[in-house]
């Protein structure tokens, strides 16, 4: 009986048997399949990925970043400079739970879950990262958020951190044998903060240029990265043998300017001054470039902005706009606002040029043998072209007229619209747009800077193919087409220097860190314009605007005394925007001076404008002729610009009232030194206020020629200097030393040997006094 019970079971279990060998055949055969298909993948399909992963954990392959080339002024300041600095990065993979005793594990069991290491793991990294926050100064949590994540193999903790900072991180990694990777950087600083800032740009965070020269010259100034390879460590470290290769960085060449980092001071100084006082609120601009070479020795836009903190929006009224704004609004005015800073307005902007543009109307017509310069136009106060009414606007000192019959000459001093009408008409649209087109406003000039805005027809000019009788007549005199500043100023240099258009450049070399020059720029002219009589013609004509400052004269402010001086003012209406807000026919205005230094042989020029300004006068003769004067009272003399004797005053001169109250524009420190220019004074700003409180000398005394006259506008208390002793020095050099001293000189002789000071050594004098001394012999 048992025997035949236990026959089925005997069955059973063979049959179970069978299917186990058969199931463990399967899972062999599937198993095999799928490691063979997993090694086939690993070792075929992926092969060169999973090579390079092994060699990512095997070999350390660290950039080598170069350093970024450095940009110098003319005179050899740095503008801007990188610095090494270092970036801290970790490899949270490699940051493990700290290793257990045998004890430890045995407490344990013998094995650990995985929810006590990462425990652990975690305690650990919470230490480390207070740690890590007290040597960086950081937030402690910051760095736990980046290290607790053990999926990445790289997190950066910091950036530009200096070698101290750097040799620490590096010891604390060592003693605790942490992945921590210590790289080197570069740091880019701009040692004069908001100084020619559009022109130098600067660095996108990712660590390239992102504006300006910056981005212009960014394959220049980069350089080329390099590489080392070497065998990891377990932590991420180096391991010390002979299998490390090196590829060395090649650091970017340096850019030497054309710009001169004291000419741009004094154009900065004088253009902001103008900006605020004339509340401006479409900024400023100012151009002073080489007019036989294309050099631009300074180029400002004002306000501006910081280069070491670009982003933050430093006007005052256009950061107000972002009050109350949130989400996508408030992202699109900062976007809008920054981009608006950033700006370079001398080469992005387009604007009607104005009467400026008469210079251009007056060299065609001659240079092309339409008229000459005795050639006469009648102005009879109004003019119709096809409908459309013209006449002379004010001229800015209340003087709107009949100009009546005018020669070439005349008609620019008096910045007749209707004779100016008279005179394109008499050239004709073809003539009017050949030279339009020489002259470079139809295409843009090259200048090395990125974002110059490109000229379109239609759009910023009339072609001589949809010009019309109205296009013509309100072209010729700056009102119907829109340049940048830049187009210009290149222009206006083709129109008094021979009629050459030169090339704007601001880099004149690159050179290496060894100072070898790798490339030079040369001056280049592109083409002859107009001939050398037409530009000699014109020269004379626009000297003629200055008057040597005479009253009446419509460049009168821009004269200094000692200096022939050539310009053209210009006063644009912006039609294209429509009146003002509350007014049926008053137009935002752009108002505009350019002055040429010394205009019988020139060497420089100034552009200077305000865009939208809201003052007492809008008038390029008031606002911005001032602004070019006072910017050539200085410039010239730094430049060695000789004066011309036969234009300086001699002999004991009165001083102005620059105080008086009846008279607020004498007020203004800038417009008191337009007076002083203009009698040959040398002149020195005490305080930072904008009015003149007190000066000295006092108005009404008789100072010799050429005395400095002090101009305190933080306090009517003229301060009391030491007077140096001077006996015995020769008379040129005790001049120097009372100078220095903030004193004037009285000397009975230009050379020879001071024996007596009017002030004794040592006592007090008012600043600014007249010291006399007393010449004789011959110089010891």
């Amino acid at each position: 009986m048992n025997k035949n019970t236990n026959e089925p079971s005997n069955g059973v279990n063979r049959s179970l048997k069978v299917r186990s060998y058969v199931l463990l055949g399967l899972f062999l055969v599937v198993g095999c399949g799928v490691l063979i298909w997993r090694l086939y993948t690993w070792q075929i399909v992926r092969h060169d990925e999973m090579l390079n992963a092994a060699a990512s954990q095997q070999m350390k392959d660290m950039t080598i970043t170069p350093q970024r080339g450095q940009i110098y002024d003319a005179t050899g300041k740095v503008l801007a400079k990188s610095s090494i600095v270092w970036t801290i990065t970790a490899d949270p993979s490699q940051i493990k739970a700290p290793s257990l005793t045998e004890e430890e594990l045995d407490a344990m069991g013998g094995a650990e879950s995985d929810e006590s290491k990462a425990q652990r793991r975690a305690a650990r990294i919470q230490s480390v990262s207070q740690d890590l926050a007290e040597i960086l100064s950081m937030d402690a949590q910051e760095i736990y958020d980046k290290l607790i994540d053990d999926s990445k193999q790289y997190v950066l903790l910091a950036k530009q951190v200096d070698k101290p900072v750097a040799d620490e991180i590096s010891q604390y990694a060592s003693d605790n044998k942490l992945s921590l990777i210590v790289s080197q950087d570069t740091k880019r600083e701009y040692p004069f903060g908001a100084f020619a800032a559009s022109v130098l740009g600067f660095m996108h965070a990712d660590g390239y240029g992102f504006y300006g020269l910056e981005q212009y010259y960014e394959d220049v100034l980069a350089g080329t990265p390099g590489r080392l390879v070497s065998q990891r460590t377990p932590t991420g470290g180096e391991v010390a043998n002979d299998d490390r290769v090196l590829y060395e960085a090649k650091d970017g060449d340096n850019l030497i300017l054309t710009l001169d980092a004291e000419i741009q001071a004094i154009a900065e100084k004088y253009l902001e001054n103008s900006v605020k006082v004339n509340n401006v609120s479409e900024r400023g601009v100012v151009i002073v470039m080489d007019v036989n070479t294309g050099a631009i020795l300074a180029m400002a836009t004002k306000p501006d902005f910081d280069p070491n903190d670009p982003m933050t929006i430093y006007d005052p009224e256009r950061a107000a706009l972002l009050e109350g704004l949130e989400g996508e609004e408030y992202t699109k005015v900062q976007g809008e606002e920054r981009q608006r800073q950033w700006k370079n307005k001398t080469i992005t902007d387009l604007y009607t040029p104005g009467s400026v543009f008469k210079l251009i109307t007056t060299s065609a017509l001659l240079d092309s043998g339409t008229a000459t310069v005795n050639s006469t136009f009648n102005c009879t106060g109004s003019y119709t072209v096809m409908g459309t009414d013209y006449s002379c606007a004010d001229n800015g000192y209340g003087v709107k007229g009949v100009h009546g019959w005018q020669n070439l000459g005349q008609v620019l001093e008096n910045s007749c619209n209707i004779a100016t009408i008279q005179e394109a008409q008499l050239m004709g649209k073809e003539i009017f747009s050949d030279y339009y087109t020489a002259f470079g406003f139809t295409e843009p000039t090259g200048i090395d800077l990125p974002a110059e805005q490109y000229p379109r027809e239609g759009v910023s000019y009339h072609s001589v193919d949809t010009m019309s009788a109205v296009d013509l007549a309100s072209s010729s005199f700056g009102q119907a087409q829109k340049v940048t500043p830049i187009q210009m100023a290149t222009a206006v240099c083709a129109v008094v220097n021979g009629g050459y258009l030169v090339q704007p450049h601001i880099v004149s070399k690159i050179v290496d860190n060894e100072g070898n020059v790798v490339e030079e720029f040369e001056p280049t002219a592109k083409r002859q314009v107009i001939s050398e009589e037409t530009s000699a013609a014109l020269r004379q004509m626009m000297e003629a605007v200055v008057g040597g400052g005479a009253d009446g004269a419509a460049g009168r402010n821009a004269y200094v005394a000692g200096y022939h001086i050539g310009g053209k003012s210009g006063t644009s209406e912006k039609l294209d925007q429509g009146p003002r807000e509350g007014t049926t026919d008053e137009y935002e205005k752009v108002s505009s001076f350019v002055g040429v230094v010394p205009i019988d042989d020139p060497e420089i020029l100034v552009l200077a404008f305000v865009d939208e300004p809201h003052a007492e006068t809008e008038f390029g003769s008031m606002l911005s002729a001032p602004l070019v004067g006072n910017i050539i009272s200085e410039v010239a003399p730094y430049l060695g610009i000789e004066t011309d004797p036969s234009l300086l005053p001699t002999g004991n001169v009165t001083v102005p009232n620059l105080v008086n109250p009846s008279n607020p524009s004498y007020q203004q420190w800038d417009m008191a030194q337009v007076e002083l220019n203009k009698k040959g004074f040398a002149h020195r700003r005490v305080g930072t206020g904008e009015l003149v409180l007190a000066q000295s000398p006092a108005a009404g005394e008789k100072v010799p020629a050429g005395s400095t006259v002090y101009l305190f506008t933080d306090s009517a208390d003229i301060p009391t200097v030491t007077v140096p002793g001077v006996v015995g020095k020769s008379a040129a050099l005790a001049r120097q030393i009372l100078s220095a001293a903030g004193l004037n000189a009285s000397l009975s002789a230009e050379e020879g040997t001071v024996t007596a000071q009017s002030v004794a050594e040592n006592t007090g004098a008012k600043m600014g006094s007249v010291i006399e001394l007393t010449v004789s012999g011959a110089e010891g």
